[in-house]
């Protein structure tokens, strides 16, 4: 009997488009940019781009996080919608009930709507997840849809600022680490990205290990995980490697206990979405795979694109409780990127 490829198969076989860098943005008729008027300098770069290219055309969809926060940026990116002189709509996201938002965004696409750029740049890393799964699980699937993401020129914390930290802990186990946001007021399983749980089947954890130590913490006790896969990620420049082992020595992770460790890209999601896929392979038959999506903007992009098409593993999100203030975020704009994913619409069965 002919074998026919599992989905995961047939989407590993699939060759993933590149991460492409762009110099300019437009929107042109028919088309629509979703974005997120966050709080980092790069959250604005694309819109106002397209405001610089005075074209009169296209759609864009805002969304506001609430509870609203004086430093996000709302009232500059309408600006800048006006100024562009394109249509626009502003979208509540409410942190603390985000189920069914993905669905929302896509019905808020008209039909003969072009092509869909969705701008992560601002977006929570579950927000990111919930707009892709959602993306494809239109009749159009992902034909016709580009993520952009604008790089910082600046990611704190710095180096030393760090060290300090790991000190701190080092002479007081309790102490707590709050370096971008800290604490969890909710692991959030939405129904969307919801698995079925069978009686007495072994789960596993696949986490991205954050300056944020409070967030493995609470996967770990809320979950109560049968096993661990770790996934570091690995910054670009070599100037900001040093992340990567400070952030595993802030979560205990230095000496593997158990875990299942990887490291992988994270400006190059095809590194996470081939390791997603190989971890699937590996445990999917005989685990429940649980992926909390907590590393980079495009490790997210690559959980998001994995979850659209593997459908029978559970995205879990471990919510910051607090942040600390907006200029300890990233800062400046490096550079623009672009990545289509019609070849995932042509290539993989929806």
């Amino acid at each position: 009997m002919l074998r026919v490829d599992r989905i995961d198969e047939q989407f590993a076989a699939l060759s993933k488009p590149l991460l492409e860098p762009v110099g300019s943005f437009r929107l042109s008729a028919d088309c629509c940019l979703v974005i997120c008027a966050g709080f980092e300098e790069r959250a604005v770069a694309f819109v106002k781009m397209a405001a610089e290219a005075n074209v009169r055309e296209g759609r864009i969809l805002v969304v506001n996080y609430v509870p609203t926060l004086l430093e996000n940026r709302l009232s500059e990116v309408t600006s800048e919608c006006e100024r562009a002189g394109v249509r626009f709509e502003v979208v509540d996201y409410d942190r603390e009930n985000v189920s069914g938002f993905g669905d929302l965004i896509c019905a808020k696409l008209a039909s003969k709507v072009g092509r869909v750029y969705v701008d992560v740049s601002g977006m929570s890393r579950l927000l990111i997840v919930q707009i892709l799964v959602a993306l494809e699980n239109r009749p159009s699937g992902l034909r016709g849809c580009s993520v952009l993401y604008a790089e910082a020129s600046e990611y704190p914390p710095s180096e030393d600022e760090v060290e300090a930290e790991i000190e701190k802990m080092d002479i007081d186990p309790l102490h707590t680490v709050m370096l971008l946001s800290s604490g969890v007021f909710d692991v959030q399983v939405i129904p969307e990205l919801a698995s079925t749980s069978y009686d007495g089947q072994q789960t596993r954890l696949v986490a991205f290990p954050s300056f944020n130590t409070d967030q493995l913490i609470a996967l770990r006790n809320e979950l109560q995980p049968s096993r661990e896969t770790i996934i570091h990620g690995v910054p670009p420049d070599p100037q900001n490697r040093w992340r990567t082992d400070a952030i595993s020595k802030l979560n205990h992770l230095e000496r593997p206990n158990g875990e299942e460790i990887y490291y992988t890209s994270t400006l190059d999601y095809r590194e996470t979405l081939d390791r997603l896929l190989q971890i699937y392979a590996n445990h999917g038959a005989a685990e429940r795979i649980l992926v909390a999506p907590t590393g980079s903007k495009m490790q997210s992009v690559a959980v998001g694109l994995f979850r659209a098409f593997v459908k029978d593993v559970q995205v879990v999100y471990p919510t910051a409780r607090d942040y600390t203030s907006r200029t300890n975020y990233t800062r400046g704009v490096k550079q623009l990127y672009q990545l289509p994913l019609d070849s995932f619409a042509l290539g993989a069965p929806s």
